[in-house]
């Protein structure tokens, strides 16, 4: 006998594949829509790099090719940053300074004038920037302490061929003092006005990490200079320019000249403390102080910095006079009986 089935017994007995083919399909479409994502991310992240490639790292089209740029001593990475791009020599600033913080950062950047002969990454000039690889011999041109605008001049002129010696003296003629000594590497394309912004910009920058020092000593920067000038010319050693800026800064405050030698050989060039004649003691100049009292009326010189912080922080000491024999030693004496005594003793 047949058993009856049920509307129920149907329904149980009903196979399960179409749960199990939505699943399939189900899946089948969730792994589309990955590697749909996953392309759609690849092809993106494949046009971000093609685009950083181009816009960020290839030089610009309009690139200058046997071009000059200087790079002047203190500029930040962003300002060298602005300044190539400006000059289409790179197209990002943003990769650039990213590349130069990854090498160094700010101090890494070496000041010269770099020569481009042909286009150049970003990352070939921001390498060329930080080991300074200027792309040429440049000249090596170093100016001592103590060196004179119109010698700078010549010491130039036997450095750079065709530099053009008069133009630099007349271009300086207000610049005693403010030429930084310093050893410089100039290009061939460096006129007179480039090689002395470079010197006058070195000396901003030095006197601007001492300007508190300036501030607190009472004095004009101009005064500090022209002593400090003196200082250099007149003496060899830390602690010797230290005792004669005592000296010489107690001599004006005396009303006393400071009768020092060396303001002669600034405007009598073939003179110095040993050539000098009693007619050249008398001559009418107010570099002359030995009949002028007070500062002469500019820096003799380009003074260092040691000189510098020696006219701001003078030594106080017994003494009045001083005189350098002909070894470059210092002889001090408190009062003229015994500097004339020195005189005799040393031969001068």
């Amino acid at each position: 006998m047949f058993k009856k089935k049920s509307l129920a017994d149907d329904k149980m007995q009903e196979p399960s594949s179409v749960p199990s083919e939505k699943k399939k399909v189900g899946k089948v479409c969730e792994a589309k829509c990955k590697y749909s994502i996953a392309g759609i991310v690849s092809v993106t992240l494949l046009i971000s790099f093609l685009l950083f490639i181009w816009f960020g790292i290839l030089p610009p089209h309009n690139f200058p090719e046997n071009t000059f740029i200087r790079i002047a001593k203190g500029d930040t990475v962003s300002s060298v940053a602005s300044k190539l791009a400006e000059k289409n020599v790179i197209k990002s600033p943003f990769v650039f300074k990213v590349l130069v913080r990854v090498m160094g950062g700010d101090k890494s950047l070496l000041a010269g004038s770099y020569f481009f002969k042909q286009r150049s990454t970003v990352l070939t000039i921001a390498m060329r920037l930080t080991s300074r690889f200027l792309g040429y011999s440049p000249y090596r041109v170093t100016i001592f302490e103590g060196t004179s605008n119109r010698k700078i001049a010549v010491i130039l002129a036997k450095a750079i061929p065709n530099f053009n010696k008069e133009e630099f003296i007349e271009k300086t003629q207000n610049l005693e003092g403010r030429l930084f000594p310093d050893t410089y590497f100039f290009s061939p394309l460096d006129t007179p006005a480039d090689i002395i912004f470079e010197m006058n910009n070195n000396f901003q920058q030095q006197i601007n990490n001492i300007q508190p020092d300036i501030q607190k000593s009472g004095r004009s920067l101009d005064d500090i200079l022209i002593m400090a000038s003196i200082i250099e010319r007149e003496t060899r050693t830390t602690k010797s320019r230290r005792v004669v800026s005592g000296i010489l800064w107690k001599r004006i405050s005396l009303g006393m000249p400071l009768q020092v030698d060396a303001a002669f050989e600034y405007y009598l060039t073939d003179k110095n403390t040993f050539t000098l004649t009693k007619k050249d003691l008398k001559s009418d100049s107010p570099y002359n102080t030995y009949i002028n009292k007070g500062l002469p009326p500019t820096p003799i010189a380009n003074p260092g910095i040691d000189s510098i912080q020696a006219a701001i922080y003078p030594e106080v000491s017994p003494y009045l006079y001083y005189l350098s024999d002909r070894q470059g030693n210092m002889h001090y004496a408190k009062d003229f009986k015994e500097h004339v005594q020195n005189r005799r003793i040393y031969g001068i």
